[in-house]
This record gives C-alpha cells, sequence and structure tokens, in this order.
C-alpha cells in the first residue's frame, strides 16, 4: 500500500510539474486560429465539414482565448517580428476564403471586444460572381451529381479515387490546373452555374463592405485568385494567381494585402516557388496551416495557424496545450 502511495504521489507530482511547464511554454506562444464561416446554420456549401461554426459556439470561443491570451491584430505581429520585438501569450483571429458572414457574424462579436481580425478572402469571387472550385464540387456531390463528376473526371484521365476516399480529400490529392473548368462543366450538365448558384446563394463578401469596414479592427490578407493546389501549378500559374489576388484586394479597400495564407496550408500543398512569390510579390509573411507552433524567434514567412476547433471546452484545452507531431518540423519546398 505504501509503495501505491508513493506511485500515486509521485505521479501527481510529475503531472503538476508537466503542467507549470506547459504553462510557461505556452506563456512564450502565438495562437494564431483560423476560422471560415460562421452562421446560425450550415448551408449546402459547408454541411458535414468542419468549416462552419454556430454564432454561440464561436463567442464561447473567443471569450476562452481572450481570457487566456492577449488579442492582437496580424499586423502587430509581424511589425513586432519584424522589429524583433518577442511577442509573448498572444492570439491572432483569422478567417479564410471570405465568407459573407465573416462580417456580419463574426466581426460583430469581435468588435464588442475590441478584438481585431484579418480576412484571408478568395479574390475571385468577392461580389458573388462565381463560386469557389471547392464549393461548386460541395454542391454536386451533395445534391446526388458526383456519379456524373466521376465520369467527367474518368474521361479527363483523373486518378481514381480510393474506396471510402472523401471527395475533397481526393480532389485536393489529384488537383490539376484544369480541374475547375471541369467542375463547371459537370454544374452544366447538371442544369446550374457556378456564376447562377453564387448569385442565388450569395455566400460570401461584397466589395462595398469589403471597403467599408474600419481598418483599425479588419484587414485582408492574399489567399489566391481561385484557391488553387498551388503545388500542382507551373511557376507561371502560381505567379498570376498570388499577383491576381494581390491587385484585386488592393484595388477594392486601397490597402496592399500585407500577409499570405497558402491555400489548405499543408506541407503539400505549397512548395519552394510559392514561398519565393509570396516574397517578390511584396507580402511581408506567410501563413500555412501545420498547426507548428510559434515561439521563440519568429520567421514572419514560417508563421503556423491551427485550424478553430469543433467541441467542448476540453478541444480547446488540448489545443492550446498539446504541440502536433509536426511542430519542430522545418518548411520543407516539396510538397
Amino acid at each position: 500500500m505504501k509503495q501505491l502511495l508513493r506511485r500515486a504521489d509521485s505521479s501527481l507530482f510529475s503531472g503538476r510539474l508537466m503542467r507549470r511547464w506547459q504553462q510557461r511554454y505556452q506563456d512564450r506562444c502565438v495562437q494564431i486560429i483560423c476560422y471560415h464561416s460562421v452562421a446560425r446554420t450550415q448551408s449546402i456549401l459547408t454541411e458535414g465539414t468542419a468549416l462552419s461554426h454556430g454564432i454561440d459556439d464561436f463567442e464561447r470561443q473567443i471569450d476562452y482565448f481572450a481570457d487566456r491570451y492577449r488579442p492582437i491584430s496580424l499586423r502587430k505581429l509581424i511589425e513586432a517580428i519584424s522589429a524583433g520585438r518577442t511577442v509573448e501569450r498572444a492570439v491572432v483571429f483569422t478567417f479564410d476564403d471570405g465568407f459573407a458572414d465573416n462580417l456580419r457574424r463574426a466581426m460583430p462579436i469581435l468588435y464588442r471586444r475590441r478584438i481585431p481580425m484579418t480576412i484571408f478572402p478568395t479574390a475571385g469571387v468577392i461580389g458573388n460572381t462565381d463560386l469557389m472550385w471547392t464549393h461548386k464540387l460541395a454542391w454536386l456531390t451533395r445534391s446526388g451529381h458526383g456519379d456524373r463528376l466521376e465520369h467527367l473526371m474518368h474521361k479527363a484521365v483523373y486518378p481514381q479515387r480510393e474506396p471510402d476516399e472523401a471527395w475533397p480529400d481526393y480532389a485536393r490529392r489529384v488537383y490539376r490546373d484544369d480541374l475547375q473548368s471541369l467542375l463547371e462543366s459537370a454544374l452544366r450538365d447538371a442544369g446550374q452555374s457556378g456564376s447562377a448558384l453564387a448569385g442565388s446563394l450569395r455566400p460570401y463578401l461584397e466589395a462595398e463592405e469589403m471597403a467599408a469596414v474600419e481598418p483599425e479592427f479588419v484587414e485582408f490578407g492574399n489567399h489566391t485568385l481561385t484557391h488553387p493546389v498551388l503545388s500542382a501549378l507551373t511557376p507561371d500559374r502560381q505567379e498570376y494567381e498570388i499577383r491576381g489576388a494581390h491587385r484585386v484586394i488592393t484595388e477594392i479597400t486601397g490597402v496592399k494585402p500585407l500577409a499570405f495564407a497558402f491555400p489548405f496550408g499543408l506541407k503539400r500543398h505549397y512548395n519552394d516557388e510559392s514561398q519565393r512569390l509570396v516574397r517578390v510579390t511584396g507580402h511581408s509573411a506567410a501563413l500555412d496551416m501545420r498547426r507548428r507552433i510559434n515561439a521563440g524567434k519568429l520567421d514572419p514567412f514560417q508563421l503556423s495557424r491551427r485550424p478553430a476547433p469543433h467541441g467542448p471546452r476540453e478541444t480547446l484545452d488540448s489545443l492550446i496545450a498539446e504541440a502536433p507531431a509536426n511542430a519542430y518540423l522545418p518548411v520543407s519546398g516539396r510538397a
């Protein structure tokens, strides 16, 4: 019995030490959290994915992070890093793809708390003139047209989809420059089009509301024109995507985008050329989605984000406390 008690005491002591170490380490970390849609209900474009958060859930998460970290803007983080200053226990909130609810639902919640946000819209769909290719894929597969799409991809000599492979995973794996036009063809065969669906669903930001925001609280970054898998494109096509979106954001807001967020953001989704082009097109930072730890001396072109979680408070605790397996891997230029 005494031996059991000694082991229990030792285990509790070790647990306390580990928690204290984690706390001290987290004090030196900058959390960059990525959201997509914040809406009352999911749409056909987001249902069944982790891309949408309910309004109440989002508000609880913001309060959770704000209680434990110091919310700052991405711009202030980049400026501090560039000046060689250490930023401790900070949190930055970012939003990808440019959903309309970012300004209509999420922004008021953040504004009441005086918390800044950075939105990375897909520049080619601002104004709802078309759908992102990922949303065309979602509409087709959720509206019963998956077989039609699979047939077209087979004719175009795409690799076969694995059994039980989810459509989004498959599309990212086999992505080619012609996939976007192939999806549009599938929509036409189904009696639809990307522009018609975008016009009726209106899921994205309008240029006028982007131009009207308070830049102190809302800034916009570059997320490419069409959200491609950059590593699957030629250097010229990558430059077209990055430089073109930079121009669109600048024209709408009057402010050049300071930062670039790699679409999908895992190591295989971009390469050395992608990273070089981000620098030469006038950006001051780049963000991936590799869930690496932002701590110590930071490189503004290797900032890493974590997707906002779903679930109970324990999920948030785990997000902050646990370093992922690839936290300390260097950025590789190979996908």
